[in-house]
């Protein structure tokens, strides 16, 4: 299950990376896309239960030290939330 949540966040990430009106938000949804697929592999291969804590922990430091100024955060964000309560 939380693979396939995973991957709907990186596509939900790219949704909202293609329609935010802020040129400034579409870098940081590209990164935390980018960083998105590492946990996502991780996920799926399921060989590292650490790193991919680590990686977890690290994507949340994306989210808390950023700050994206469209409401297209705002699907992204919950996504996000519902991903982390899980560890």
């Amino acid at each position: 299950m939380l693979a396939t949540e995973l991957a709907n966040y990186v596509l939900i990430l790219d949704d909202a990376a293609a329609h935010s009106s802020k040129a400034d938000d579409r870098p940081l949804y590209e990164k935390y896309r980018a960083h998105a697929g590492i946990i996502l592999a991780l996920a799926v291969l399921d060989n590292d239960s650490q790193r991919l804590q680590e990686e977890i922990d690290a994507h949340e430091h994306l989210w808390v030290h950023s700050w994206l100024v469209d409401d297209a955060y705002q699907k992204p964000a919950d996504a996000w939330t519902a991903i982390k309560a899980q560890f």
